[in-house]
C-alpha cells in the first residue's frame, strides 16, 4: 500500500513514528525499513526525508476502511436522495437549503474519513428570493466508486446499519405533511422514483423497527412539480412511501427521526397536538403554531393569539 492511499489516522501514526525514530538517531532508509516491518506497507525514504526535515507532512487523502459503518450508511441514504456523485472528478456533493442537514452530512463524512476537522460548508446565495444553498463537497474516488455500485449491492452495505441509512434517506427525501385547515391529519412520507428502493425501505421499517408503511404512486412522468418555488417537469414517475398510523409515527420519531430540525419539530408538534387536544380543537391549535408559506406549513416565530 502506498503511503498516500491509506486512512488519515494511519498516515498520522507513520508521521509521528518517523519523527520519534529520527530523534533516536535513525536515518530515512532505516526508518522506512522499520515502518515497513511494523505496518506492512512501503514509504519511500525520500518521503521520510521530507518528514524529518519538517518541510512536508503526509497527504491526508479521503480514504476509509472498505467495510460497513454507521457513517457510510447515513451517507448512502442521504446521497440516494439529495446527493450528487461526479465520477470524473471523484467528487461527492450535497446542496441543500437546510443548514442542519448539511451539517449532519458533513459530520458523517468527516467520521467516515477519520478526520478531526470536517470540510467547510459553502453557501450559495441568489439575487432572487430563493433560499440559499448550503454545499458540502468531498473529493474521494474510493467513495464515488462505492456510491455508483449497482443498487442491490449498494443497499446490501447500507442496510448493515438500517437506522443510520433510513435517517439519511428521510433527511433527504422525507417530509411531514399536515392537513390542519378544517380537520387534523398528518403523516410522514418520502418520495422517490425508484420503487424497488422504497420497497426495500418499507421492508426494513417493518422487520427491523415494526413500523408499517404504504407505497403509492405520487406523480406521473411529465407532470409538473415545484422545487424551491420553481416549476420542474418530472422525467420519471415518482412514488411515495407513507407512514400513516399514529403508533407508527410515534415509533418513527423515537427510533429513526430527522436530523433536520424543522421536520423533527413539525412531527413532534403534530404528535403533541393529537395527544393533547380533542378532534374539534386540533386544527385551531395547529394554526396558532403554523402558517402556510408557499404551500407549506411553517412554524411561527411566536404562537398566534388568534
Amino acid at each position: 500500500m502506498r503511503h498516500d492511499a491509506i486512512p488519515p489516522e494511519l498516515a498520522r501514526i507513520l508521521y509521528r513514528e518517523s519523527l520519534e525514530l529520527h530523534a533516536k538517531g535513525l536515518g530515512a532508509s532505516r526508518i522506512a525499513a522499520r515502518l515497513s516491518d511494523a505496518h506492512c506497507l512501503r514509504v519511500a525514504p525520500g518521503t521520510i526525508s521530507h518528514w524529518i526535515a519538517r518541510n512536508r507532512k503526509p497527504r491526508l487523502r479521503n480514504i476509509f476502511q472498505p467495510e460497513p459503518s454507521k457513517a457510510l450508511s447515513y451517507i448512502i441514504g442521504a446521497n440516494l436522495g439529495d446527493g450528487c456523485v461526479l465520477v470524473r472528478t471523484g467528487c461527492v456533493k450535497l446542496e441543500v437549503t437546510d443548514w442542519d442537514f448539511a451539517h449532519a452530512f458533513n459530520s458523517e463524512m468527516a467520521k467516515l474519513f477519520s478526520r478531526d476537522v470536517p470540510n467547510k460548508i459553502l453557501t450559495r446565495r441568489f439575487e432572487t428570493d430563493r433560499l440559499p444553498l448550503f454545499v458540502v463537497k468531498y473529493v474521494s474516488r474510493q467513495l464515488t466508486s462505492l456510491l455508483t455500485l449497482p443498487p442491490r449491492q449498494l443497499l446490501q452495505t447500507a442496510f448493515v446499519y438500517p437506522r443510520e441509512f433510513l435517517r439519511g434517506f428521510f433527511d433527504a427525501e422525507g417530509h411531514v405533511d399536515v392537513n390542519g385547515t378544517e380537520t387534523f391529519q398528518f403523516y410522514v412520507g418520502a418520495e422517490n422514483s425508484n420503487r424497488m428502493l422504497l420497497r426495500r425501505i418499507a421492508e426494513s421499517l417493518q422487520t427491523v423497527f415494526h413500523i408499517r408503511s404504504r407505497i403509492r404512486r405520487k406523480r406521473k412522468s411529465g407532470s409538473l412539480k415545484a422545487i424551491r418555488g420553481q416549476p420542474f417537469r418530472m422525467r420519471k414517475t415518482s412514488y411515495s412511501l407513507l407512514i400513516l398510523r399514529l403508533a407508527d409515527l410515534q415509533s418513527f420519531k423515537e427510533q429513526i427521526g430527522f436530523s433536520i430540525s424543522r421536520k423533527s419539530q413539525k412531527l413532534a408538534d403534530a404528535l403533541n397536538i393529537f395527544a393533547s387536544y380533542r378532534n374539534d380543537e386540533r386544527p385551531a391549535i395547529w394554526r396558532k403554531l403554523y402558517s402556510k408559506l408557499r404551500g407549506e406549513w411553517v412554524r411561527r416565530l411566536s404562537p398566534s393569539s388568534d
